[in-house]
């Protein structure tokens, strides 16, 4: 093969799996115009728009990757856009767009995400990441930074603390903080490798640097009362120390931590005494505390095998549907049956991302995938597990089909960074 078809055969292939993607999004959306239709004598030109934004914006995305000279992973690029497309149509479909006015700012964050996609995907790609490295105490100190102030200007809503318009910037934490884990970890790989039995045995100037560096944003986490961003973070960690060491000891005390401390802090958080008391019992305060859950489940039942499809559910009975219950939606018009198809779409992107970590070039890139790719993994695993009530609900988004821009521009600047990454030629 030639040097030039080497060039364009995977951005070939990714606009293949874009071309299949835009035949289910596609399909999707006349289903639920279809229906908006069969309610109204007139359908204004203006419920095209989002499919018109999807249909544009990612085909400029593919075109800069064959700019750059993109060789990476097709399949990732695939997964990524179907769950975007399938985010727009449930948001859409959510009338997330269909608000006069402010229908424009509600979709800015989509072609926003593809720029921040972009840079991702242009900063890590080639390894031209290596220097990032370099750049981990910033990120740390940005992130400090980015909870400190949102300690001090943040305001009670929901639970937990927004700045002004309800902006919630504690999504671009993640990034910053695996950014600053995998330069830490890569560096002192030999050090956090060291086991006895099976069971981890650092050497105890390394494990102290570690969770005092830790620790002073779990304490700014905990003081916002930020339980699934706590949970999160933490969970990366393990992951990310699994990787370096290969042991599943760190597995086991990184899972038995964790819980002791989403259990812990119920006792210093009413609002997780609250959350958990929920999880264990929604029925103790069923038009309360506990209608939101029993809502989402009575959707998620009524939905049976196959759903109701799109656009023909009652997705309004569950309070915040377009948030943190989204799935419960889905669930309702997809069926259990299209539930599992969107979480096999989530399983392609998490696989192709720690095969991309697998064949990094060198560790602190290697450690970055895994962490980024832990990022979404864990999300996506503590969202669904909230709405079916097999973990009490951590208020974390359901990536790329939540509604919130802050976290789909976030997501999708992870998602550039792992297509970045996974260009190893």
């Amino acid at each position: 093969m030639s040097r030039k078809n080497q060039t364009i055969a995977p951005v070939g292939a990714a606009a293949g799996l874009f071309l299949i993607s835009v035949l289910t999004i596609a399909c999707a959306c006349l289903s639920v115009l279809g229906v908006k239709l069969s309610n109204a004598p007139v359908l204004p030109w203006e419920q095209m728009i989002p499919l018109g934004v999807y249909l544009a914006g990612v085909p400029v995305a593919l075109i800069w990757l064959k700019v750059i000279g993109w060789k990476g992973d097709p399949g990732l690029v695939g997964a990524i856009f179907l769950l975007c497309g399938i985010g727009l149509v449930i948001q859409f479909r959510m009338g997330s767009f269909s608000q006069g006015l402010a229908a424009p700012l509600a979709l800015a964050p989509f072609p926003l995400g593809l720029v921040a996609f972009v840079v991702g995907a242009t900063a890590m790609g080639k390894g031209r990441g290596a220097w990032m490295a370099n750049m981990s105490w910033l990120a740390y100190l940005a992130a400090l930074g980015v909870l400190a102030g949102m300690l001090v200007l943040g305001r009670s809503f929901r639970g937990g603390l927004y700045l002004a318009g309800n902006l919630n910037p504690s999504e671009v934490i993640k990034p910053l903080l695996v950014f600053f884990l995998a330069a830490y970890l890569s560096r002192r790989q030999k050090e956090f490798s060291e086991t006895q039995n099976g069971i981890p045995v650092p050497p105890f100037a390394a494990l102290l640097g570690l969770v005092l560096l830790w620790g002073v944003p779990m304490v700014l986490t905990i003081a916002l009362k930020d339980l699934g961003l706590m949970v999160l973070l933490n969970a990366i960690l393990i992951v990310m120390l699994f990787a370096v060491a290969r042991s599943t000891g760190y597995l086991a005390i990184g899972l038995a931590a964790v819980a002791a401390a989403g259990f812990g802090v119920q006792l210093i958080s009413a609002h997780a005494q609250a959350r958990f008391d929920v999880w264990l019992n929604p029925f103790a305060d069923p038009t309360g505390k506990g209608w939101q859950v029993l809502q989402a489940l009575s959707a998620m039942y009524s939905g049976g095998l196959w759903g109701a499809g799109l656009g023909s559910g009652v997705p309004q009975t569950v309070p915040i549907v377009s948030s943190d219950f989204v799935y419960a939606a889905v669930a309702e018009e997809i069926g259990f049956v299209g539930c599992g198809l969107l979480l096999l779409a989530y399983a392609v992107l998490f696989s192709r991302g720690f095969r991309a970590a697998g064949a990094a070039r060198t560790p602190f890139e290697r450690l970055l995938c895994v962490g980024l790719t832990a990022s979404l993994a864990v999300q996506t695993i503590l969202n669904v597990a909230g709405v079916t009530k097999a973990l009490p609900m951590t208020g974390i988004t359901l990536p790329l089909i939540s509604h919130g821009g802050s976290s789909l521009i976030t997501t999708l600047f992870i998602a550039g960074l792992l297509v970045g990454l996974s260009d190893h030629k």
